[in-house]
Formats: structure tokens, C-alpha cells, sequence
């Protein structure tokens, strides 16, 4: 009787570390799926707030994932930047969004959203700032600047046309990016 007994608490107490065992390989799970469920709405939240900020896609399916230049509102996106410069302290050239921007990974295979360069960081700043009005009275700056030189309008132009005619408008002695009003 006494070896049945030692036998039955020997198979509940291995049972009882294999549940033990069991409950935190579970939780090892479910902290694991946690953190990845945290890093995806990270990196989705980073996609947004880039996509957002350079015009990079009007698809809301696509929002909060990599987007190109490739489909991007491209004028929106070069009258965005000069806004910017216009009136940092730091310079933000297309060239240097289109390199950035160009690659989803770096050569490590992390997405290059994580690696964003302290330019590309701190026009989405100023974007979700105070950046979005500054852009808008921007472009009603240079709507009145390609008015008032006989233009098209920015709808029937091409990005290059956009992006010459931004050139020329920085170049205007009475440049005055930001009308009040």
C-alpha cells in the first residue's frame, strides 16, 4: 500500500510540474505574441505617421505598411518639403527623401523606417506640429506667386514643372512663403 501510494503522489507531482511547466510555456506565448503585437502597431503607427507626412499614398489600406515614392502624390510631397525648408534651420533636399526612401530594409533586413535619419525625424515633427498649416499657407503662396506669373495651375502641371516653378518661387524677390491671411 505504501508503494502504491508513493506511486500515485510521484505521478501527481509529475503532472502537477508538467502543468506548472505547461502554464509557462503559455504565458512565455502570450507574452512573446504580446510583444509582437506591440512592435507591429509601432511600426504600423511609424508607417502612418511617414506616409502621412510625405503624401506617400492616398490608400488607407495601405497606410500603415512600407510605401515607395512610386505612388505617392509627388507634387504634394516636393511643395511639403520646400514648406519646410523654407522655414527651418535645417534642410531636407529631395534627393535625400528619395534616397531614404527608396529602400523598405537596410542591409541588415530591418525596415529602414527604424534607421530614419534625424532630417527625415524632424520634418514629421514639425509635419504633425505645426507643419500641415505652414504647408498650407506655403501653397497658397505659391498658388498666388504662379498666378500672378501667368501659370498653370498646379493640378495641370507635371512634378517637374512643380518642382522648377518651387525653384523659381524660392528665387523671387518678393518671396514671401508664408502669407498671412
Amino acid at each position: 500500500m505504501k508503494k502504491k501510494a508513493t506511486f500515485i503522489i510521484c505521478i501527481i507531482s509529475l503532472l502537477l510540474i508538467g502543468v506548472i511547466f505547461y502554464g509557462i510555456h503559455l504565458n512565455q506565448l502570450k507574452e512573446e505574441a504580446k510583444k509582437e503585437a506591440e512592435e507591429k502597431r509601432e511600426l504600423e503607427f511609424l508607417y502612418y505617421e511617414q506616409n502621412t507626412a510625405f503624401w506617400l499614398t492616398c490608400d488607407f489600406s495601405k497606410i500603415y505598411s512600407y510605401c515607395s515614392f512610386e505612388n505617392a502624390n509627388k507634387k504634394n510631397t516636393a511643395i511639403s518639403i520646400y514648406a519646410y525648408n523654407a522655414q527651418s534651420d535645417h534642410e531636407l533636399t529631395l534627393d535625400e527623401f528619395y534616397t531614404y526612401i527608396s529602400k523598405e530594409y537596410d542591409s541588415d533586413g530591418k525596415p529602414m523606417i527604424y534607421s530614419q535619419p534625424e532630417i527625415i525625424k524632424e520634418y514629421i515633427d514639425w509635419y504633425f506640429n505645426e507643419g500641415k498649416k505652414k504647408i498650407d499657407r506655403y501653397e497658397t503662396s505659391f498658388i498666388v506667386y504662379l498666378v500672378r506669373k501667368g501659370e498653370k495651375s498646379i493640378l495641370d502641371m507635371n512634378y517637374e514643372e512643380i518642382v522648377a516653378n518651387l525653384e523659381e518661387f524660392q528665387k523671387d524677390p518678393e518671396y514671401n512663403p508664408f502669407i498671412e491671411g
